[in-house]
């Protein structure tokens, strides 16, 4: 048997840290499976279950092929970790492709920023244009906090607060005005619902 490694030691810490922390994120995913009714909840939920299981599978090969000098194990998580990098690398060039261009532009005199769809993607727009997709965001924003706090808002408030883009988009002013997709995808939402 030879002696462990400063290499081996730092990996073994660094998968047991990972491995506590994926208990904490296992924990709030099934606090969501149980005891959450929201729509924005619960599209949280298997995310959440799927990273935590994922991070704490990944975190006990390399604890176990660091610790115990299991060569297959960190081999698995050698494998593992690359795949992971690879997948997140892959994820943000994605975001980045169907996004660009789409950071919105500055209305002059107005606090907020002004976003149209044509600026983004081609395929963001049909997914963005498909009723299937704006129904869980409908009932998301609807569920949300930020359209009771400016409901009772007068133009002029409209004018002087920092608003983030859902409350522009919530809002009955610039709801009315700019964002009359919206008030069609409501109508047929509240009308199906």
């Amino acid at each position: 048997m030879y002696p462990y490694r400063m290499s081996n030691v730092m990996i073994g810490y660094l998968n047991l840290a990972t491995l506590l922390a994926s208990i904490p994120i296992i924990g709030a995913g099934l606090w969501l499976a149980k005891g959450s009714t929201t729509t924005c909840s619960s599209i949280l939920q298997t995310p959440l279950l799927v990273i935590g299981f994922a991070v704490l599978l990944i975190s006990l090969a390399g604890f176990v092929g660091a610790c115990f000098h299991v060569a297959w194990a960190l081999w698995l998580y050698l494998v593992a970790i690359i795949l992971l990098i690879a997948f997140l690398l892959g994820l943000t060039v994605f975001g980045f492709a169907v996004t660009a261009g789409g950071g919105g532009t500055q209305v002059y005199g107005r606090p907020y920023r002004e976003y149209h769809i044509t600026d983004y993607s081609s395929w963001l727009q049909k997914h963005m244009q498909d009723i299937k997709y704006w129904r869980p965001a409908l009932a998301c924003v609807v569920g949300s906090k930020a359209c009771p706090k400016i409901e009772n808002w007068t133009p002029m408030d409209y004018l002087q607060h920092d608003l983030t883009p859902i409350q522009v988009c919530t809002s009955p002013l610039i709801y009315s005005i700019t964002y009359s997709f919206l008030s069609v995808v409501a109508s047929v939402f509240f009308q199906y619902s």
